[in-house]
Parts: structure tokens; sequence; C-alpha cells
């Protein structure tokens, strides 16, 4: 007979969702051995708070990485050499600037694959909306950190698991391996809706799966300029209301992500230039920072404190709500229905204190005065993205689908955009697997559109 299974350690894990994670070598209650998983029900509901919070730490690594590597972050003065070197386009393929991503984002990939593993072996003891609620969540957060992955280098592995020694694939094969990933997890929750027990004791509190999934099926279709399905799977997720925004929380003594790099060897913080570069009277800068006028970092960067994210508490998006409306913009723009689109962009632009019922980034600037052409449109978007993205990793590939990727910056200089295509891979797993590719060259003139 199939039943709910309620865990006695829930509330202890959901309580540790932090940057840790959920060892699967531990024997204790709170961090199943691989066995356990497939062999008991309150090891799957357990790995699967463990699962998220390896997915709240790999798309910090993913981030503050990205961050670094374009024009949004530099580093605090207490950082390492090789924080600053990033913040400079320069990383060397033995930093954790190279392995952090990687490491991070295949740990979730893991704790995925376990568990379906689990959930497929245990379908007959678990109720089919808990079921299918473990299912739907494992292959969005398995997708999105091998999107994460994508987006930093210039291959990846897709096919790892019980794999030694995985292959690595082009941008071409893993893409189309993403998106069905989501394809997947959105028919699996329209086949079998999440059951309550679900929704109210395994997904941490703010999150909403089906919003999360129709967003990263807009986000990869628009990687993949499918601009058709970009729009459509971006009306799929809410406007307005606790539904359209989904964040992770951190209850004490747990700490975000980036609070937890604001200081010391990892320390980074907010360029001053992405406020003061905003057009006047945007007040996105509000949510993001304080404002500074003597900050500064390691190698002499203008800095601003974050404002945000200074409570070691503080929830961490897993995106913004407008990310749903600017993929939406610029899939009208690129199919030429620019009234739409600028309705759109519009629509984004005036979002003020109030507006929709959420505590996100506020412009509260006027809507655009004249019709603009397609390319000032596309302009317009990316401006938007850059102010109310911030902090997500967007910024590194919307700076190579615009060719904007610029070169090494060497302070005291100020970079715009992206300094680097790709990160080098891995040292720790180029030790490990003989098929991890040789490091992508990086290229000699700029501005220049990275080779996938």
């Amino acid at each position: 007979m199939r039943k709910n299974i309620r865990c006695a350690v829930l509330s202890t894990a959901l309580a540790s969702l932090a940057l840790g994670g959920c060892s699967l070598d531990l024997q204790n209650p709170n961090a199943p051995t691989e066995a356990q998983v497939t062999t008991s029900p309150d090891g799957v509901i357990a790995l699967a708070t463990g699962l998220q919070a390896r997915f709240a730490s790999s798309y910090g690594n993913f981030a503050y990485m990205a961050g670094l590597v374009t024009d949004e972050f530099a580093s605090t003065s207490a950082a390492l050499i090789s924080i600053s070197d990033a913040e400079q386009g320069s990383v060397a393929p033995t930093t954790g600037i190279a392995d952090n991503v990687f490491n991070s984002a295949y740990r979730t990939v893991r704790s995925a694959d376990d568990l379906l593993a689990g959930a497929n072996a245990l379908a007959a003891q678990l109720e089919p909306g808990t079921r299918s609620g473990l299912v739907a969540l494992a292959q969005a957060l398995k997708a999105e950190a091998i999107g994460e992955a994508l987006q930093s280098y210039q291959r990846v592995p897709i096919a790892t698991f019980g794999q030694t020694a995985p292959v690595y694939v082009t941008r071409a094969e893993a893409l189309p391996y993403v998106r069905a990933l989501l394809d997947s997890a959105a028919q699996q929750l329209a086949t079998t809706p999440a059951s309550t027990f679900f929704t109210s004791n395994i997904l941490t509190p703010g999150v909403n799966l089906n919003a999360m999934i129709q967003l990263f099926r807009a986000r990869y279709a628009r990687v993949a300029n499918d601009h058709a399905n970009a729009v459509a799977y971006a009306n799929l997720v809410p406007r307005s209301g606790p539904t359209a925004f989904s964040a992770f929380q951190f209850p004490a003594p747990t700490v975000n992500f980036y609070a937890n790099v604001t200081g010391g060897t990892n320390g980074i913080a907010p360029r001053r230039q992405w406020r003061t570069g905003m057009a006047a009277g945007d007040q996105r800068f509000v949510w993001f920072v304080i404002p500074s006028t003597t900050l500064t970092g390691r190698v002499g960067a203008l800095l601003d404190p974050w404002n945000r994210y200074a409570s070691p508490q503080a929830s961490l998006p897993v995106y913004f709500p407008d990310e749903a409306l600017l993929i939406k913009a610029e899939g009208l723009a690129r199919q030429n229905q620019l009234v739409a689109a600028q309705a759109v962009v519009d629509s984004v632009r005036t979002d003020c204190t109030g507006g929709r019922g959420l505590d996100d980034p506020k412009a509260c600037l006027a809507a655009l005065s004249t019709a603009l052409t397609q390319p000032q449109l596309l302009d317009e978007i990316y401006t938007q993205r850059q102010y109310e993205l911030f902090g997500t990793g967007q910024r590194w590939e919307d700076a190579r689908r615009r060719t904007a990727v610029r070169g090494p910056v060497s302070a005291p200089g100020v970079p715009i955009d992206a300094q680097r295509c790709w990160l080098p891979y891995a040292i720790g797993d180029r030790n490990a697997n003989p098929n991890v590719p040789a490091d992508p060259a990086e290229p000699a003139t700029f501005p220049a559109a990275c080779q996938p």
C-alpha cells in the first residue's frame, strides 16, 4: 500500500539547508549513505533536502565566479591574490576559481542522480504525488547545475551516473540534454502533481517548483535561440504574489552564500560602477547595495557593500521574477514583435515599490518615450538584465551572446561586460579523468565571439 512517508529528521534537515549540503558518507540521520537512499524512504526524503542544499552551494559558486570575471564583482582587501587576478580576467587552472563551479555543480548532479535512483527504487513505498515531486525536483536541479556548468566551461560531461571517467561534450550536445531534463520535470508534475506533503515538508520553504522549472525552461530556450518556446515558457512563470518568487532560506545558524563571501580570503563586493552607471532615478541599487565613497578592494577597485545580503540569514533568489519578463521581451523582439516586446520592457522599467506584491528589485523608471528599433530594443533589454539580474551569474552568458567579451582589464582599469570566454577545467577532474579536454584557448582579439 502506498503511503506518505514522514521523516522524523525532516525539520532538522530543512533547518540545515545551507552551503554545506548533505554528505553521502556520514552515518547520521541527516546524511544518508547511498545504500540507505535506495532502501529507506526516510533516506530518500533526507537526500532531497540535502540536494537543495547542494544546489544552493553550486548556484552560489557559479554566480560568484561569473560576477568576478565580468564587471559585477571585485575582490575585497583581504582576498587571496587568485581572487584579485580573476577580477582582472586571469584564472589559473589550479585555483579554486577554476575548480569550485565544476566540483559543486557535479556534487549537485550526483545527489540528483541518487535521488532519482532512490525515488524509482522505492516507488511502491511513496505516495505518487510525493514521488512525482521528488523526481521533478531532482531533474530540475540536475538540469540547472549542468546548465551552469555549460555557461562556465567550453565542454561539460552529461552522462556521469556510475561513470568513473565521463566524456566531455560540446554545448551543442549538452544544451538539448539540459532542456530535455527540464521538459521531463514539467511533464512529471503535469501528469502527477506534487503532493501537499512534498510541497509542505520536503521542498524548501519559499520555492515554487512549478515556477522554477518553467523559468529554467525559458532560460535555456533563450540560450538555444528557441525564441517562440522561450516566450511560451516565460508566460508560465507567475507574475505576482508569493508564487512568483523562489528563494532559498537560511535559518540560523546557516549563512547565505553572499554573506559568507563578503570578507576573508574569498571576499568579494559589488563594483561601484554597477550603481553609478544606472540611469538617473533607477532605484534597483537600493535592493542590492549600500552606496559608498570609501570602500576599495585588494587592487583598488571601487566597491559598494551589500545591502540585501548583509544579513547572514538573507534569502537567496533562485531567480528574479522579472527574468521571465526580460526573456519574453527578447524572444518577442527577435521575432520582430517590437511593440509587444517594448511593452514588456516598460513593465520592468516602471515596476515600483509595492508593484506585483513582491520584494524584488524595483527600477521605478518612466516608460520608454519613443518606439525603438530592434537593435535599440535588444540593447535596452540587455541593459535591464544588467541591473535586474545582478549577482545571478547571467551577466557572463549575456556577454557571450552579444559578442561582448572584451578581454582582461588590469587594475586600476574598470572592466566592461566580460573579461574571458571560459574557465579552465577543474584540475582535480583532470588528474582523475583522461577524458578531460585541453583547456580552451582564450581569444587574442576583442571584443570576441567565444567558440562554443
